[in-house]
């Protein structure tokens, strides 16, 4: 059956998110300004001061996670105890209520760059039945000195890669001993993440989606209109509070992945060495002019920089300092316990 005259369908995004004003704003921005319809945002600090910005920006829904909301968002009536139980509930309670076609949940150092229209795939994939996937690419730093939080090259993940059956590690082959501290070739996660349609029983996760009522995985569709670039820490010291977060949750309640355990045991045995955490952050982040080749040949290299500034003058009209001092100096300020200590 011909598509052909199908209108594009309308998008939106949701995230849950508890990060500098800079970053938030600059997601917000980039996705109104890139064709969502809709941002939902939810904000895990109730009282944080971005509200007000937020809410002046067209299409943006924000919402306060006060105890108010988790009574009514929370089977248990209360806030949950780790951030993914949070971003899920958020994003199905966004779902329930959001008036686009499809709705694409993403965390807030997450951005959609699109090589086609992303509403006329949406439309064509609906007669599919199933999500839409985004594979992701995470950004890595070049040697020098960083100056804005946008700086980089992209690293995509060997998920997609054909794996041989004869024994031989494709990874281990291609990143040598930094392989355990990777995810399919990425530091972050390299499940990507999903959009679906509003119109339908899907139930929205982390990564990906569900049908129906049980734990049924809903079938996917690869985009072919876009791709996921993930921001694993915007700078050097929103990485290591990162990892730093994942060892205050009880381990009843959150399962770190084997990488990253890796990534934070890494950290903690650096930690009282002098200069430690900025070598293994240029040990683990970083990529000189060597590995960029390796990459690239293996064609797992994205090198079209990411400049939004251009779409988020247009949307927000004064732009954020976007500068790594003060983006740092705003997360020492949000989260002074879990920055302490850190360069």
């Amino acid at each position: 059956m011909s598509n052909d005259n199908l209108p594009p369908a309308s998008w939106g995004i949701v995230l849950t998110a508890h990060e500098p004003a800079q970053l938030l704003l600059a997601n917000v921005g980039w996705h109104i300004g890139t064709g969502a319809a809709e941002v939902h945002v939810y904000l895990d600090d109730p009282d944080d001061p971005v509200l007000p910005l937020l809410e002046a920006i067209p299409g943006v829904c924000a919402v306060r996670c006060d105890d108010a909301h988790w009574r009514r968002a929370a089977p248990a009536g209360r806030r949950p105890p780790t951030h993914r139980r949070r971003q899920a509930l958020n994003a199905n309670h966004a779902l329930k209520r959001c008036g686009v076609d499809w709705l694409v949940h993403l965390d807030a150092d997450e951005f959609l760059v699109q090589d086609r229209p992303l509403g006329a795939e949406m439309a064509a994939v609906r007669e599919l039945e199933c999500e839409l996937y985004f594979p992701v690419a995470e950004r890595m730093y070049l040697p020098g000195p960083q100056t804005s939080i946008w700086e980089g090259v992209f690293r995509t993940c060997t998920r997609s890669l054909i794996r041989r059956g004869d024994g031989i590690d494709t990874d281990r082959v291609i990143y040598g001993d930094h392989v355990d501290f990777l995810d399919f070739g990425v530091l972050g996660h390299s499940a990507g993440k999903c959009a679906v349609p509003r119109d339908g029983d899907y139930r929205l996760g982390i990564h990906w989606a569900f049908r129906g009522k049980g734990r049924t995985r809903a079938e996917r569709f690869r985009s072919t209109a876009a791709r996921l670039l993930h921001f694993d820490g915007l700078t050097r010291l929103q990485w290591l509070t990162k990892l730093r977060r994942y060892t205050e949750y009880d381990p009843a309640d959150f399962n770190v992945a084997a990488h990253r355990q890796a990534q934070i045991d890494r950290a903690a045995s650096v930690a009282a060495t002098p200069g430690g955490y900025e070598a293994l952050h240029a040990e683990l982040k970083e990529i000189g002019p060597q590995q960029q080749a390796r990459l690239r040949a293996f064609g797992l290299l994205y090198e079209t920089p990411f400049n939004p500034t251009p779409v988020l003058g247009d949307v927000l009209g004064n732009l954020p300092d976007f500068s790594v001092e003060a983006f740092n100096a705003e997360l020492r300020r949000r989260l002074p316990e879990r920055t302490k200590g850190l360069p």
